[in-house]
Formats: structure tokens, C-alpha cells, sequence
């Protein structure tokens, strides 16, 4: 009896526990300024609108473009960090959201389906030497999109995560007035998702 009582009792710390570091967050907004124009990176910006991050609540989140350069076309890094210049090292990465012109999804098979008929790739947290985020891929007019996140809410929240930033369009500040208007058709006449391939 001792032990079934002790056994819940850690079973109920670690749900509270996860509960308590558990934090939406508004993705555009943290990111802000550093969303580049996608008219001078030739790529469509898509960002989810909000992220549940594994992190707790009243902590700083810091928005950052990575390794951007002026002049660089064809691709797109915005990191979400708990420090500024992380450079994605593990004791301070939380999310990463890239756009690549031109580049395969790198995996053999999709494994979700995601808003507007498009199919992607969720990988689950892995751990070698160390561990690597939770992520989803998927191919869109000739770009691959990635979401990498200490997330949660596993391949359901990814898939949300990634219809979100789908169905939203493109959020490069030059496109933002003129396609706010597309964006809410495009999010009314979204279909009934499934999160995964038969």
C-alpha cells in the first residue's frame, strides 16, 4: 500500500511539475523587428502565432535573427532563446523556426498531414551524446520549413504549431499589410486537419 501511495505521489509531482513550466508564448510579437522582409530574402516568412514552450512563466525569452546577413537571399533563422546570442547551445535554446529555397525535406517519408493538403515530417526528441529538440519539417512552393522547439504537446503540438504558421501566410513585415486580408480567407477555408499518414 506504502509503495502504490509513494508512486502516485511522484507520478503527481512530475505532472504538476511539467504543468508549472509550461508557458505559451506569442511568437510574432517575441520576434518583432527580427522578422526579415521576405521580399528582400525572396522566402516566405511563416511563424507559427503562439508556441507552448517547456519553459517557466516570468523567465526572459529573447527573439533573435541568426547568422543574418544583408544581401543573403533564399533562407531565414529566427531563434527564440533564454539568452541573447545563444548561437542554439542546449542550456539556453528554445525554438528555431528556419525557411531554406531549394532544400529537400531530409527524410524519406512524411509522417503528418498538415493544414492545405501539404504533408510533413515530425521527428521527436532524441538524445545521443546530447539531446536533440522535437521538430517539424515540410516543403512549400520550392521551400523547406522547419519548427525545432522545446516544446510541448509532441506531435499534436507540432502539427498545431505548423498549421499555424501555414495557414497564417507570410508574416515578412513588406507582405504583412497587403496579405492580412488573404491570411484570414485562407484561415477560413482551411479544411479539417489530421495529424498523421495512414
Amino acid at each position: 500500500m506504502l509503495r502504490r501511495v509513494l508512486a502516485l505521489t511522484a507520478v503527481l509531482t512530475l505532472a504538476l511539475a511539467a504543468t508549472a513550466s509550461a508557458r505559451t508564448v506569442d511568437v510574432v510579437k517575441l520576434l518583432g523587428p527580427e522578422i526579415p522582409d521576405a521580399g528582400a530574402i525572396d522566402v516566405p516568412v511563416l511563424l507559427p502565432a503562439t508556441l507552448d514552450l517547456d519553459y517557466g512563466a516570468g523567465r526572459m525569452i529573447v527573439g533573435e535573427a541568426v547568422g543574418a546577413r544583408p544581401g543573403v537571399r533564399g533562407r531565414y533563422d529566427l531563434t527564440l532563446s533564454a539568452t541573447r546570442r545563444c548561437d542554439g547551445a542546449s542550456a539556453c535554446f528554445l525554438a528555431e523556426f528556419t525557411g531554406r529555397r531549394g532544400a529537400k525535406l531530409g527524410y524519406k517519408t512524411a509522417n503528418v498531414r498538415l493544414a492545405l493538403g501539404m504533408k510533413g515530417h515530425y521527428e521527436p526528441i532524441h538524445c545521443g551524446a546530447s539531446c536533440a529538440p522535437a521538430s517539424i519539417a515540410w516543403i512549400e512552393k520550392g521551400v523547406r520549413y522547419e519548427i525545432q522547439a522545446k516544446a510541448l504537446g509532441g506531435r499534436a503540438g507540432f502539427v498545431k504549431a505548423a498549421n499555424s504558421a501555414i495557414r497564417a501566410g507570410n508574416r515578412g513585415w513588406a507582405a504583412a499589410s497587403a496579405s492580412s486580408s488573404a491570411c484570414s480567407a485562407a484561415s477560413a477555408a482551411a479544411s479539417k486537419d489530421d495529424d498523421s499518414i495512414p
